[in-house]
């Protein structure tokens, strides 16, 4: 099997880091955070002491941002420091186009190849991650992205394949944008409804007896908000941020996302960052208009399948 290089051993590239080895990869990590190899280097893998020493032919970057990923890769002993003649990365990281779109320059100026990709996840990384139940976007050449279907494959149930190395983060973005929307709207909507007198767990079962599924999965997640298997409101911030600043740069106007971003940030002033955005978005409400929602919640528990074969799709 071939041998695999990982920068970046955090909630994602750990779980993906131990599907590598179940698949009997052999495996070279690096994390600014030197424990952070350890559980994988119990499992088999090598661990290094930069991320230029853990490039292989083929690298993968999942890091939080684009500020990590630069100096990941652009850095003292970052990852061009140890390109060799058919080197591969493939960045996954929470990065913006803007970001893909340098690293693949960069990286081919030095002779390399770069697949700019996201991972979709529905719940928890914890637990998904680890059963290859999500899905990876990934963009490039058709034929770079079939010479590494393999690690692919072994990372997710499915691999969705786009032409353009940028555009999967763009994508990412703008499903973000909508979950953000969604969470606001329905904050806000059951803020109203309990105003007067109204149990928003009431309207819920109402929205479910009409068939009103998509309407009703957005209550049902501002209900179980409390334990949102979803992201943090720091990551939410961060993605705004880059559609705001991709918006900027080819000047588009975006009224609601730069009014949804003053919503963000002022729910974010007083809140730790970790919070999930839609316990973000009550609390603020809750101050803006004196309602209480305290009691507008439902626990739920989220069940996950089992992984099934792995399936390549060209968009």
């Amino acid at each position: 099997m071939k041998q695999v290089g990982l920068v970046g051993l955090g909630n994602a590239g750990r779980p993906l880091g131990e599907r590598l080895l179940s698949k009997g990869f052999s495996l070279k990590v690096f994390d600014i955070n030197p424990e952070a190899a350890e559980p994988l280097v119990k499992l088999g893998a090598e661990k290094t002491n930069s991320a230029e020493d853990a490039t292989c032919d083929l690298t993968i970057t999942i890091l939080p941002s684009s500020v990590e990923v630069r100096a990941a890769v652009f850095g003292e002993k970052g990852v061009l420091g140890g390109i060799q003649p058919g080197f591969t990365l493939v960045d996954l990281s929470g990065t913006g186009p803007d970001c893909a779109r340098e690293l693949q320059e960069k990286v081919g100026k030095r002779g390399g190849q770069f697949l700019g990709g996201t991972l979709h996840a529905a719940g928890a990384p914890s637990v998904t991650i680890p059963k290859g139940l999500l899905s990876i976007v990934i963009g490039g050449e058709k034929n770079l992205i079939e010479n590494h279907i393999d690690v692919l494959k072994a990372l997710a149930q499915k691999v969705i394949c786009v032409n353009e190395p940028w555009s999967p983060k763009s994508m990412k973005i703008a499903v973000i944008l909508f979950a953000i929307a969604d969470s606001i709207i329905s904050t806000e909507i059951c803020t109203w409804l309990q105003a007067q007198k109204i149990d928003p767990k009431t309207f819920l079962g109402l929205l479910q007896t009409t068939g009103s599924r998509a309407s009703a999965t957005r209550v049902e997640d501002f209900l179980a908000r409390n334990k949102s298997y979803g992201g943090t409101l720091s990551n939410i911030e961060k993605d705004i941020r880059q559609a705001l600043e991709v918006a900027s740069e080819i000047q588009l106007s975006l009224p609601f996302t730069e009014s949804a971003n003053r919503i963000v940030e002022k729910s974010g002033a007083e809140e730790s960052k970790r919070i999930t955005p839609g316990a973000a978005f009550a609390n603020y409400y809750q101050k803006q208009t004196k309602i209480d929602l305290s009691q507008a919640v439902k626990e739920r528990e989220r069940t996950f399948p089992e992984p099934e074969e792995p399936q390549v799709i060209y968009l």
